[in-house]
């Protein structure tokens, strides 16, 4: 029995098929082939075709020569990525050389670049270098791999589960659905792409995803990095050597210095904190038995060169070979070099004082960093600790914290081998608990102050401010959820849910909120319904129904049990806006207008202008044409007075709506034009794919038809990037104008140029769409 299967030959040919506006029948016929041919191709029957059957159907579809080569090599069963698309690579970037590694990056580039080894694990201890080599390694293949590298960074990931999810996000494959794996395998399938994957040694677990990927996936390597291997089959192991030093010091000592790795890397960091330093042949001398007793670990030289701030070289030296002595015949399931570097930081560590290693352990509860007013209330600093910035000083000029240079507001990390170490010392310490306890309140509080800010004047500041703390954030929410505290997650919930819609990232926002939800234990009846409001907008963007149907349900039950009346107004909107989605315009209008009384009653609020929104867009599609205007533009005025310039764009968006049902088109494109403008500024996604949308009918409206097409295909483009679904009623009035001009123009045609508008990158097409060069 035969079965029919996605195949890259069955992708290509029938993308290409109906960019040239062919039927399977009109296609055979042209190329002299039968069309049960092309309909075995197209339901994945045949993987490959002969070479004449391919130069055939590529002359009938009148293709490029590059895009000839693509579809020959798919013919010949080679999967290929997309025709066109643009390229994924994003790779950080580090303010300092890399030195020495000429030798190893060659090695990685030999064994990677001819494409026979696909998995390659880079492994050693914790500051070896591996993340470092890895970038500069994938940064080299940039031009070898045609849909680009992807960098996946897993350290501040808890669990292998969120393996996937955070490669889905890297790779830009939409999240859809629970099954991340199958998602991956189709994203990925036809890509010719390098994945790095950084810090996967307490993933392990993900391992059999990489493996699922590497057989179904056959033109995408990896590189990962981690501190011990993978163990699968395929891969090929490099572990990164120690930096080199040199044999000895002759006669020049600056040349011989500088000349080694390990050695120039020491110098490279001390002359930056001491300018005045000689390097002559004592001091050379000096540099160099330093590097050989720390193994030439990168990490440990510059923890080592720091302290050249404070004390001499020989100092340094006495005290290293003191520490290496102490501290001989560790586990010996580690590592030695990681023991050596395990050795370094404590060294570093036993030089502070009492309260600056009180505050160096609880510092490690933070994910992706800090700013000095988060001290206070999560480590206890000014209390039961010292100066905080005078204690973050002294961890600075140790190398055990570094501060981000780049931003305006004074902001600290520590390196990944460090913070493990101080994670470490807060649990023999017993803080461990508390300190974490602390930092998820300290973070729900930001939480829950940001959240009326970000729908008033100045909530760009409020966003920035949650983008930078995300990690925080997450690291917060996670605690509440393992932890089993349920009143802080759904704090967290009913507190983060505009942040996660704001930003289009629908997919993560429904699993922290859904999460919370589910939790069985006691909180007060306000809040749980609350969190079902939080529950029901994130899950309306993707047009699930069925879970806001149930979350209406259970929202006014608990209403029914709270004194605060916005519980029931949020209740009834989504049972609204459920009728909304199926279609239901004259179901919605009660529930709608009961939700104005409601805010009306309670004063000028964000929840008083979404209740105008909602009630004017049923009216509209109700048929009610003036009184829908009047509602929207009551509601404009309401989202103006508090600020929230996002959702004032809305309504323009929806008058413009109104006004192509009236035939005024040059008020439609001005509207949605502006609120375009608006929403591109403030980089909110949904708003965009909506603006785009509406101008497209703006332009078919004017019979501008390759305009309305490409910015179409431009619309569905974002929509798909952020896994949003519209309902009927968004696309409806709009829907109309841009249905009679593909009939206008045909089929073929209005998909070809559709096609071109979603490859579109958004800031052109909402360039193209503005009327902007």
């Amino acid at each position: 029995m035969r079965y029919e299967t996605e195949t890259a030959l069955s992708t290509s040919l029938k993308r290409l098929r109906l960019a040239a506006g062919l039927t399977q029948e009109e296609l055979a016929e042209r190329a002299g082939i039968s069309a049960r041919t092309v309909s075995d191709i197209e339901r994945g029957l045949r993987a490959g075709i002969h070479h004449d059957t391919a130069r055939r159907l590529a002359s009938v579809l009148n293709l490029d020569e590059q895009e000839r080569r693509a579809f020959d090599a798919v013919a010949r069963g080679r999967a290929v990525g997309p025709l066109s698309g643009p390229r994924q690579t994003v790779l950080p970037a580090f303010p300092t050389p890399l030195l020495g590694r000429e030798k190893e990056l060659a090695s990685i580039n030999t064994t990677l670049l001819p494409g026979d080894v696909r998995l390659l694990t880079l492994t050693g201890p914790g500051g070896i270098g591996k993340t470092r080599l890895a970038l500069e390694a994938a940064r080299a293949a940039q031009p070898t791999f045609r849909d680009g590298v992807y960098f996946v960074s897993l350290g501040e990931l808890k669990s292998a589960s969120l393996v996937a999810p955070e490669l889905a996000k890297a790779v830009g494959a939409v999240e859809t659905g629970p099954n991340f794996e199958q998602l991956l395998r189709q994203h990925l399938a036809e890509r010719q792409a390098l994945v790095v994957l950084d810090t996967f040694e307490h993933v392990t677990a993900a391992a059999p995803l990489v493996y699922s990927l590497l057989l179904s996936c056959p033109q995408i390597s990896f590189l990962v990095t981690s501190r011990s291997a993978l163990r699968l089959r395929g891969e090929h192991e490099f572990p990164v050597p120690p930096l080199e030093t040199p044999a000895q010091i002759g006669d020049h000592p600056s040349h011989d210095i500088l000349g080694a790795p390990a050695t120039a890397l020491f110098w490279h960091r001390a002359h930056a904190v001491r300018p005045d330093l000689q390097l002559d042949s004592t001091s050379a001398s000096l540099v160099l038995e330093i590097c050989r007793r720390l193994d030439g670990l990168p990490l440990a030289i510059e923890l080592a060169a720091a302290r050249v701030k404070h004390a001499p070289l020989a100092s340094i030296r006495r005290q290293l070979e003191h520490r290496l002595d102490l501290l001989v015949g560790g586990p010996v399931d580690l590592p030695v070099r990681q023991r050596t570097i395990r050795d370094t930081v404590a060294w570093s560590f036993d030089l502070l004082d009492a309260p600056a290693q009180v505050l160096f352990r609880r510092l490690s509860v933070f994910v992706g960093g800090w700013s000095l007013d988060d001290l206070d209330s999560v480590c206890g600093a000014g209390r039961d600790t010292g100066s905080p910035l005078e204690d973050i000083s002294a961890l600075v000029d140790q190398s055990l914290v570094a501060l981000d240079h780049d931003n305006p507001v004074a902001r600290y990390d520590m390196p990944d081998i460090v913070r493990e170490y101080a994670a470490q010392r807060l649990v023999e310490a017993g803080e461990n608990l508390e300190t974490a306890r602390r930092h998820a309140l300290h973070f729900l509080q930001l939480a829950e102050e940001a959240e009326p800010n970000l729908v008033r004047a100045g909530h760009e500041r409020w966003f920035q401010l949650l983008d930078i703390e995300r990690a925080n954030l997450r690291a917060g929410m996670g605690w509440a959820l393992e932890s089993r505290k349920t009143v802080i997650a759904l704090r967290y919930a009913v507190a983060l849910w505009r942040y996660w819609r704001h930003l289009g990232e629908f997919a993560e926002g429904r699993r922290w909120v859904d999460a919370a939800v589910a939790m069985a234990g006691s909180a007060p009846a306000s809040l749980r319904a609350k969190a079902m409001w939080a529950a029901g907008a994130l899950a309306f963007p993707q047009g699930d129904h069925e879970r806001m149907a149930t979350l209406a349900r259970e929202a006014y039950e608990l209403a029914q049990q709270s004194e605060d009346r916005m519980d029931l107004r949020n209740a009834l909107t989504i049972g609204g806006m459920v009728a909304m989605m199926h279609a239901c315009y004259v179901d919605a209008l009660e529930p709608f207008r009961e939700s104005v009384v409601i805010c009306r009653q309670l004063g000028v609020s964000w929840q008083l202008g979404t209740s105008y929104l909602n009630l004017g867009t049923a009216l509209l599609h109700a048929g009610f044409s003036d009184e829908a205007v009047a509602a929207l533009q009551e509601g404009g005025r309401v989202y103006r007075q508090i600020g929230d310039q996002v959702f004032a764009a809305r309504v323009d968006n929806v008058l413009a709506h109104a006004a192509l049902a009236r035939g005024e088109v040059d008020e439609a494109g001005h509207l949605a034009r502006g609120a375009l403008l608006t929403v591109s500024v403030l980089q909110e996604h949904q708003g965009i794919a909506d603006g785009l949308y509406t101008l497209a009918a703006v332009a078919a409206a004017q019979a501008d038809h390759n305009r309305a097409a490409t910015l179409a295909g431009a619309a569905a483009a974002v929509r798909e990037t952020i896994a949003a679904h519209p309902g009927l009623f968004d696309l409806a009035i709009p829907g109309h104008f841009l249905n009679g001009t593909e009939q206008a123009v045909g089929t073929a045609r209005w998909q070809s140029t559709r096609h071109a508008g979603y490859s579109m990158p958004a800031e052109k097409a909402i360039a193209y769409a503005l009327g902007r060069k």
